[in-house]
């Protein structure tokens, strides 16, 4: 069991697990700290507030951002909760996602799909997305499983496909830092495979890029090294997590402090943060 899981997604945005069921699994399992890092919001970071707990809580987001046409996510480590700039940020997104599924309800509906905004809600604390449809889609048994609502409906070329607004990666890397945070790219073993990665990551860095997200369920041994190595290149700090919507892996098993970083690279991210 790693000693951080710096990468969890409750059910504020597309998680299952509330915050406080995160903790719980993250006691009973001895992780030291973790991060929740929901999509486009930080509603989960105030339901944490006051919350009695051994486990080290990071406040933590994960903000869908564009480079050069290409979808990055930027992870946000140690933001201040109560930046005004921040929560704008986050109502904002938060409101252009619900057209967006509106746009996707209607064009739905068109195709003879009962689904409305209501059912949406029911499972939805806060930041909706193509996931929460996708879920309505399987109960209601218009495809069999969550990947058939992607490849039939949801996903670019689709008949239901709606385009999403984003961040541009400056905005995104200039509001965590204001908010007194640490940005770190997300993932970049799911960078599509014709973008050179080490270009994107020295972009990021001189817009003020601190760290990449070395280890993750997605990422191969050798991404690893190649992230790892990355790192050392432009003095980059190393993160990691589980990137935990809720869901088992295959023994069972939940995903959360199954991927993560050890107490060295925890600690030199919290001496940089201390630094700042």
């Amino acid at each position: 069991m790693k000693y951080a899981d710096l990468h969890i997604h409750s059910n504020y945005s597309d998680g299952v697990l509330s915050p406080s069921e995160i903790i719980h699994i993250a006691e009973q399992k001895n992780i030291n700290t973790i991060s929740i890092t929901d999509h486009d919001s930080i509603c989960s970071q105030f339901a944490l507030k006051g919350c009695d707990t051994s486990v080290n809580i990071i406040p933590g987001v994960e903000i869908s951002t564009i480079c050069n046409d290409s979808e990055l996510h930027i992870l946000g480590y140690f933001i201040d909760i109560n930046n005004v700039e921040l929560n704008d940020a986050m109502n904002k997104l938060k409101h252009i996602r619900l057209d967006r599924i509106r746009q996707i309800i209607l064009k739905l509906n068109k195709l003879s799909i009962d689904i409305s905004l209501q059912d949406i809600e029911c499972c939805c604390r806060d930041t909706a997305g193509r996931s929460h449809i996708a879920k309505i889609l399987v109960e209601k048994g218009y495809v069999d499983n969550y990947k058939a609502a992607f490849t039939n409906y949801l996903i670019k070329g689709r008949p239901a496909y709606v385009e999403r607004y984003k961040f541009n990666y400056t905005e995104t890397l200039s509001l965590i830092r204001k908010a007194g945070g640490i940005p770190i790219l997300a993932h970049p073993g799911k960078i599509y495979r014709n973008i050179d990665v080490e270009k994107v990551i020295k972009r990021l860095k001189d817009y003020g890029l601190y760290g990449v997200e070395v280890f993750h369920p997605s990422h191969s041994g050798m991404q690893v090294n190649k992230f790892f190595n990355l790192c050392k290149k432009y003095k980059l700090l190393v993160a990691g997590g589980s990137d935990c919507h809720g869901v088992c892996s295959n023994d069972g098993s939940n995903l959360i402090g199954q991927y993560g970083i050890d107490k060295e690279y925890l600690d030199k991210i919290v001496r940089f943060y201390n630094k700042l």
